[in-house]
């Protein structure tokens, strides 16, 4: 079974940082094009993009540009722009899905941050059916599992405070 076979009623697309120019790098363009390959095979009616940024302009518009580029229409789209971290993401796109009555979503980021993301979403009420990640290089990736290794402890220590809405 593919993840597209696992409906739910959201992909959210989880953010990255943007290039100093305000466009999305190759991670970002990654999983933009993952969410949308996601959403045109049906796995979902609703692309929610996560992310806020912290340079000036938000991830989740530079992901809406791309979605609309590539043939997204607007009313497919749901930006969640607030967010600075992971788990902001969580609970800036559980209030935003809970205020439509949705609940159950496909996470769409790298492989080395799912597991955390998949906790933070469960945290904030969400129902994750899948985890869904761009191909990944060992190689390249490997600090990033070292830095999620070290994030995965504070950030559940914070979740522990939070109350889904």
């Amino acid at each position: 079974m593919t993840p597209a076979d696992r409906r739910a009623e959201a992909i959210v697309v989880l953010g990255a940082r943007l290039l100093p120019d305000g466009s999305p790098g190759s991670a970002l363009s990654r999983r933009v094009a993952v969410g949308i390959a996601l959403w045109r095979q049906g796995a979902a009616p609703l692309l929610l993009l996560s992310g806020g940024g912290s340079r000036g302009r938000a991830e989740a518009h530079a992901m809406a540009e791309a979605a609309l580029a590539a043939g997204v229409p607007k009313t497919a789209l749901l930006i969640e722009a607030r967010s600075s971290n992971t788990l902001e993401n969580a609970f800036e796109s559980a209030a935003l899905l809970s205020a439509r009555g949705l609940g159950s979503v496909l996470l769409v980021s790298e492989r080395y941050h799912l597991y955390r993301a998949r906790l933070l979403f469960r945290r904030a009420g969400l129902s994750v059916v899948a985890g869904v990640a761009p191909p990944g290089n060992w190689r390249q990736d490997w600090p990033m599992w070292l830095r999620e290794g070290a994030a995965l402890p504070r950030s559940l220590w914070r979740a522990r405070h939070r109350r889904h809405r």
